[in-house]
C-alpha cells in the first residue's frame, strides 16, 4: 500500500474515532446515588435521577427505577406527576420487588394525602430478610412520619431507631437522632419516666433516660455531667452519637444565665394594667421560689404614657433601666413599646413579652407571649395533620377576630387547606344561629324547600340540611359565646363535624355543670390550666394558696409571668442547642433563629364538661 493510502486511512480513522469520543456518554446506573438523595430529601433530584436512569434500560427493566421516580415525586408532593409516572407501568405481580416498590409508592402518596391509617395498613409487614437497606430504611421512614404526623411520639421514634439499623451515610445517621430527640422531647419528663417500660440495654429507654436526664438538669450542668456518667455506665453500647453526649458533659455554668439585676418593664397605669400585674404577679412568684433573694435582684418600672395608651417615653424608661445597672431587661408588654426598643441597637439582652412583625431586630431581643395568632397557626396544623382539606371559620367582629382569622387562613392556605366558608357573629349577641345558618348554608336549603313547595302548591316532608363540603368548624370564642355556639351547631345538623378552637373557649377554672355544653370541641391550651398535663416541676402544686387575686382571675398570663422568668436561665441554651426545648407552665418551648419563642400546646377535648387530653395512647412494647 502506497504511503499517501496509508495517511488518507489513519486520517479517516483518527477522524471516526474522534466522533464516538465526543459524542454522548450513555447514563452511568447507580441507583445508590438515587436513593441517597432521596433519604436526604432531595426529593425532586432524585426523582430525575431515577427517570434519567430508566431511560437507559430496555423497556421491562425501568419498572423498580420508575416506581422510586413516583414515590420521590410523592414525596415531594408532585401527586400529579406520581401518577403520571405509574399510568400504564408495567408491573409483575409475581415479582417481589416490584411489589415492595409499589408498596412503598402508595404508601408515600398516602403519606402525601395525610391518610395516616393507610400508610400504617400498607406497611404492616417487614420488607423480608436481604432486601436493600435503602428500601428498610425508606420503610421505616414512612412509618416514623405516619406516627409523627398523628401525635404519637413515642411509635415515631421507635421507627425512627429501627430506621437508623440500615443508615450507612454518617449525615443521614445525625440527622436521624436529631428526629428521636425532637419526638420524644415533646414529652415531659414525667411522661419519659412514666412509658419506659423496658430496663437497658432497650435502646428507646436509653433515649428516653437521656432526654429526661437533659430536661431534668437542664439548667444545672453539674448535675448534668453526673447523670450522664451515669446513663453512660447504664447504657456502655447505645448508638447515640458521641457529639450528643459531649454537648451535654461539656455545658458550662455560664451557659445558664443569670442575671443579677433584671428590670420589668410593664404598663401598670394603662388599659393593659390587669395584665401588668398578673405578670408581675407569676413573675416574682418564680423568682421567690428559685430562692435567688441573695444573689438576684428585681426592679419594676411603669412605662405607661401619661394618657396610658401610648408608650411614648419607653426609651427613656429602658435607658433609665440600663443606667440604674440592669443587665437583664424583661418587658415591654404593648406591641407599640416593643417596637420601639426594637428600631436600636439593645446593650443588654432583652425579653420582649409579645411579638412583632419586623424583619430586623436587634440582636438582643428575644420575643416570647400569648399570641391568638400563634394559636391559630397550631388548630390549622393540628387539623392539617388530622386528615382535614376543607374548613370554616365563625369569628367575632372586631380586630380580636380579623387577627385570629387571618393567621389561620395564612397557615392554613399554605399548607394546603381550603376555606370554603367564612362567618362572623357578634360578641354581644345571645342568640348565634343567624350566623351558624349561613355558615351552613341552612338558610339556602329553606329558600329551596319554599321555591319546591310553592311550584307543586302542597307542603313536603322537610328536614332542613347543612352543606356537605365542610370536614371542621374553626371557631374563635370565650366561653360565654362558645357554650352557645357549640349546641347551636348541633341544633342545624352539624354534630358530627368537628368543632376547633383557641384556649379562649376555656376560664381555666373546671365547670363541668356550665362547660358540658362544650363537649366534643377540642382545643389547645397551656399545662397550667390543665391539671392532667402539668410538668413535675410546675409551681402549681407549690404557689396554689399564695397565687394572686390577678394571678387566679387571669391564669394564663400569671403563667407567662413565670415561665418569663424561668426561661431566662434557658435562653443561651435554647439558642445553643436547636433541637433542646424548656417545659414551662405555659408549654414546651422552643426557640427559633429569630429569637422568638414558640409554645407547643396541649391538645384536649371536652368530655362531661372537662378537657381531655386527646394525645394517642401509647403501646407498650419495647425496642
Amino acid at each position: 500500500m502506497s504511503m499517501p493510502i496509508k495517511l488518507i486511512l489513519l486520517t479517516l480513522i483518527s477522524f471516526v474515532l474522534a466522533s464516538c469520543a465526543g459524542g454522548p456518554q450513555p447514563i452511568k446506573l447507580n441507583p445508590d446515588e438515587a436513593e441517597l438523595l432521596f433519604a436526604r430529601g432531595e426529593y425532586q433530584k432524585a426523582g430525575l435521577l431515577f427517570q434519567d436512569m430508566a431511560k437507559a434500560l430496555r423497556p421491562h427493566k425501568r419498572t423498580p427505577l420508575l416506581l422510586r421516580a413516583a414515590a420521590a415525586e410523592a414525596s415531594a408532593n408532585n401527586l400529579s406527576d406520581a401518577r403520571r409516572i405509574l399510568q400504564n407501568l408495567p408491573i409483575d405481580p409475581a415479582d417481589a420487588h416490584q411489589q415492595l416498590l409499589l408498596t412503598l409508592t402508595q404508601a408515600h402518596m398516602a403519606l402525601a394525602q395525610r391518610r395516616t391509617d393507610e400508610v400504617l395498613s400498607l406497611l404492616n409487614t417487614p420488607p423480608a430478610a436481604g432486601t436493600n437497606p435503602f428500601y428498610f430504611a425508606d420503610y421505616y421512614d414512612l412509618r416514623a412520619d405516619a406516627f409523627s404526623a398523628s401525635g404519637n411520639r413515642i411509635e415515631t421514634a421507635r421507627e425512627l431507631i429501627k430506621r437508623e439499623r440500615y443508615l450507612k451515610d454518617a449525615e443521614l445517621i445525625r440527622a436521624n437522632q436529631q428526629d428521636i430527640w425532637q419526638a420524644l422531647a415533646m414529652l415531659t419528663e414525667q411522661a419519659l419516666m412514666q412509658l419506659r417500660t423496658e430496663p437497658p440495654p432497650s435502646v428507646l429507654s436509653g433515649w428516653m433516660d437521656l432526654i429526661r436526664i437533659a430536661k431534668t438538669y437542664q439548667l444545672r450542668p453539674d448535675l448534668l455531667r453526673q447523670a450522664v456518667l451515669q446513663w453512660q455506665q447504664a447504657y456502655p453500647r447505645h448508638p447515640a452519637d458521641p457529639r450528643i453526649i459531649k454537648s451535654l458533659l461539656n455545658r458550662q455554668q455560664q451557659d445558664v444565665a443569670l442575671p443579677k439585676h433584671i428590670a420589668l418593664l410593664l404598663p401598670f397605669s394603662s388599659k393593659f394594667g390587669k395584665a401588668a400585674e398578673a405578670i408581675r404577679d407569676g413573675f416574682l412568684a418564680a423568682y421567690y421560689n428559685r430562692h435567688m433573694k441573695n444573689v438576684q435582684s428585681i426592679r419594676i418600672y411603669d412605662v405607661s404614657s401619661e394618657n396610658g395608651d401610648s408608650p411614648a417615653d419607653v426609651l427613656s424608661i429602658y435607658q433609665q433601666a440600663i443606667h440604674d445597672g440592669a443587665d437583664f431587661i424583661v418587658g415591654p408588654l404593648d406591641k407599640a413599646a416593643i417596637a420601639r426598643i426594637a428600631g436600636q441597637p439593645l446593650p443588654v439582652p432583652t425579653l420582649a413579652l409579645n411579638y412583632i412583625r419586623q424583619d430586623s431586630v436587634p440582636a438582643n431581643l428575644y420575643q416570647f407571649g400569648l399570641s391568638p395568632e400563634e394559636e391559630a397557626r397550631q388548630v390549622a396544623e393540628r387539623t392539617w395533620l388530622d386528615g382535614y382539606v376543607n374548613a370554616v371559620t365563625l369569628m367575632p367582629t372586631g380586630p380580636w377576630g380579623d387577627r385570629v382569622v387571618q393567621a389561620f387562613a395564612q397557615r392554613w392556605t399554605e399548607i394546603g387547606g381550603q376555606i370554603v366558608s367564612q362567618e362572623t357573629y357578634n360578641p354581644a349577641d345571645k342568640d348565634f344561629s343567624r350566623p351558624i345558618r349561613r355558615l351552613l348554608n341552612i338558610d339556602d336549603s329553606r329558600r329551596r324547600y319554599r321555591s319546591l313547595s310553592n311550584l307543586l302548591n302542597r307542603k313536603l316532608k322537610y328536614t332542613p340540611r347543612r352543606r356537605q363540603d365542610i370536614d371542621f368548624v374553626f371557631m374563635a370564642a370565650y366561653p360565654r359565646q362558645a357554650r352557645q355556639i357549640r349546641p347551636q351547631l348541633k341544633f342545624y345538623h352539624a354534630s358530627r363535624v368537628p368543632v376547633y378552637a383557641t384556649s379562649h373557649v376555656f376560664t381555666g377554672n373546671l365547670n363541668p355543670a356550665r362547660d358540658r355544653d362544650m363537649d366534643g370541641l377540642m382545643f389547645g391550651d397551656m399545662p397550667w390550666v390543665l391539671a392532667d398535663s402539668r410538668h413535675p416541676r410546675s409551681l402549681r402544686n407549690k404557689i396554689e394558696k399564695d397565687i394572686s387575686r390577678a394571678g387566679h382571675s387571669l391564669q394564663r398570663l400569671y403563667a407567662l409571668g413565670i415561665d418569663a422568668y424561668n426561661i431566662i436561665s434557658a435562653l443561651n441554651t435554647l439558642k445553643k442547642y436547636s433541637y433542646e426545648r424548656f417545659d414551662g407552665e405555659t408549654g414546651s418551648l422552643s426557640l427559633d433563629l429569630k429569637q422568638q419563642i414558640h409554645r407547643q400546646l396541649t391538645w384536649v377535648k371536652f368530655v362531661k364538661g372537662r378537657p381531655v387530653p386527646i394525645e394517642p395512647a401509647q403501646v407498650d412494647q419495647e425496642i
